[in-house]
């Protein structure tokens, strides 16, 4: 499950003020305007906040009109889509009239590592992992986060070579 230190600093910002919106009736559209008019990468910024307010049943319906606007305002045709049910991807994607499935603009999810091992296999208890990771002070995530973000770039480079 994701959580908010998954987000860049920004992200977070905004997704903080999406809880504040529900709660208190704030409007982000000019950043959501600004996200959209980024193409690609500001759409993924858009589809990582609201699938964490999804992922934590904070209400979607603000940030779905916000993107509809801003993509009216843009000519785009398209949408925010996949905040209804629990386990559909939430993407921006061409509106769908047909009820048939449509290429999302803003590429696939990336597979998450432990669905690429077997199920019996599994080491880690993924939540309890991020339990911990959240109840450290912030110095030591950020120690945690360089190590292995080394590591990432090591092993890398070792497939790469192989």
């Amino acid at each position: 499950m994701k959580t908010i230190n998954d987000l860049s600093k920004t992200q977070a910002t905004l997704y903080r003020s999406y809880v504040a919106t529900n709660n208190k009736g704030i409007s982000q559209q000019k950043e959501i305007t600004r996200l959209c008019e980024l193409g690609t990468e500001g759409h993924k910024e858009i589809i990582l906040i609201a699938e964490l307010l999804k992922a934590n049943a904070e209400a979607t319906a603000t940030i779905k009109v916000q993107v509809s606007r801003a993509m009216a305002k843009l000519k785009t045709g398209l949408t925010l889509q996949g905040l209804g049910k629990k386990d559909d991807d939430v993407i921006i994607a061409k509106k769908n009239t047909d009820n048939q499935p449509v290429e999302s603009n803003a590429g696939s999810k990336p597979a998450k590592p432990e669905d690429s091992v077997e199920a019996n296999t599994k080491v880690f208890d993924w939540d309890e992992v991020d339990k911990r990771f959240i109840a450290m002070p912030t110095d030591q995530q950020k120690v945690m986060i360089a190590h292995l973000t080394k590591l990432m770039k090591a092993t890398t480079k070792l497939r790469i070579a192989s």
